[in-house]
């Protein structure tokens, strides 16, 4: 939690609040988790928030169809800077295994022009 919030402290990005906040989620900090994410719905009216960083939040508090809904869309609307690491994200673990997770792991990681 330390390393989360010095980052969040020099660089005041979405990301590491997420993080802090699936932290806090995964600590029984619900409440704590929830401010975060309504202050990260906050922030999304006046700048950029990426969909990846409130599916982390989400999957740390067990809201998973909402998770995948914010990854799915950052897909699609091509918004999804941390998208790359979406496979291997330990952040995202509790995703795998669902359907519509793994579907758009293979979306993301596969090439697009058929090679490999």
């Amino acid at each position: 939690m330390a390393e989360y919030q010095k980052a969040l402290d020099l660089t005041n990005d979405p990301y590491p609040l997420a993080a802090l906040g699936q932290i806090y989620a995964r600590t029984g900090k619900v409440e704590e988790a929830r401010k975060i994410l309504a202050q990260l719905d906050e922030e999304a009216k006046s700048r950029f928030v990426a969909p990846y960083a409130r599916a982390l939040l989400l999957t740390g508090l067990g809201e998973r169809a909402q998770a995948i809904d914010e990854l799915d869309g950052a897909y699609r609307e091509r918004t999804g800077a941390y998208l790359f690491v979406i496979k291997v994200d330990p952040f995202l673990d509790d995703l795998r295994g669902d359907p519509r997770f793994e579907a758009l792991v293979q979306k993301i990681v596969t090439p697009k022009n058929g090679t490999k």
